[in-house]
């Protein structure tokens, strides 16, 4: 059956446990990771779930299996779930519309780096969910395409809005116009995604970047997270930064700052524990 996976594991490095990695795995191999409603519905109970773990330090988007990361909606509800009006005289899109954006919007509101390891055909609402995540790595097998032209459709505002902050407004017109594919190598080009690794590497890559980020100081990194989202979007409206520098000025009150001090003075490996 088609579902959300979640799962935890401990990040053990040289023998010392620095929290958790999380992992969210889109679970429809049958159909190349399509997205359904229910599937939709899920996320944000599993980000939840996720992020109830104390010691998270990051999770991992992955598609199920070797062949996609995801397809993007399942189209083959959009005659029941897309098209049409309820008895109540409101568009059926509406609904699933909202499904998508709250999905989305956990992911990109999580409290910990989110990182999607992309491999094989991602699409459409495939792209929704890799834009949202903080960085996005690639196997040299991936390919990327916005479809919804081909389909009659309008891509939601949100991913719209999410991929021009990544790509610029002509490269967001042009796979919006086009619903050309691009290949992992032009995607790491035009700012799609951050790195493209053979396709045998990703798995261990991504485990060593996860357990990079694990061993450094959770409250600087959600400072960090916290502070660039804002300043993106302070780059088109008012933002009051007050408490996200606020966020920042805490970081010198943490246990995590008295750590990382006197393990530089003592020439050790800090050990930070979000506090």
């Amino acid at each position: 059956m088609a579902s959300i996976g979640v799962s935890l594991q401990p990040a053990v490095i040289d023998d010392v446990e620095h929290g958790v990695i999380g992992t969210l795995t889109v679970d429809n191999p049958e159909r190349r990771n399509a997205m359904n409603a229910a599937m939709y519905l899920a996320v944000p109970d599993a980000i939840a779930a996720l992020t109830s773990e104390p010691e998270l330090r990051c999770i991992v988007i992955r598609g199920a299996g070797h062949h996609a990361f995801s397809a993007g909606s399942d189209i083959s509800e959009f005659p029941d779930r897309r098209m049409g009006r309820t008895t109540d005289g409101d568009s059926k899109a509406a609904g699933y519309d909202n499904a998508e954006h709250h999905a989305w919007a956990a992911i990109a509101d999580a409290a910990v780096p989110v990182i999607a390891a992309i491999h094989g055909p991602c699409r459409g609402g495939g792209i929704a969910i890799a834009i949202h995540a903080d960085i996005r790595v690639a196997a040299h097998d991936a390919t990327f395409a916005v479809p919804p032209a081909s389909l009659g459709l309008a891509y939601p505002i949100e991913a719209t809005e999410r991929l021009v902050s990544l790509v610029g407004p002509a490269t967001a017109k042009s796979l919006l116009f086009t619903a050309q594919v691009l290949d992992a190598d032009t995607a790491l080009r035009v700012g799609l995604v951050q790195e493209v690794l053979p396709a045998a590497e990703l798995d261990d890559h991504v485990d060593r970047l996860t357990h990079r980020i694990a061993r450094l100081a959770p409250l600087s990194i959600q400072a960090a997270k916290i502070q660039v989202d804002a300043l993106s979007a302070a780059s088109s409206a008012a933002v009051d930064l007050t408490e996200v520098k606020a966020l920042a000025r805490a970081c010198y009150d943490s246990d995590d700052f008295k750590e990382g001090v006197n393990a530089f003075m003592e020439k050790r490996r800090p050990h930070f524990r979000g506090k």
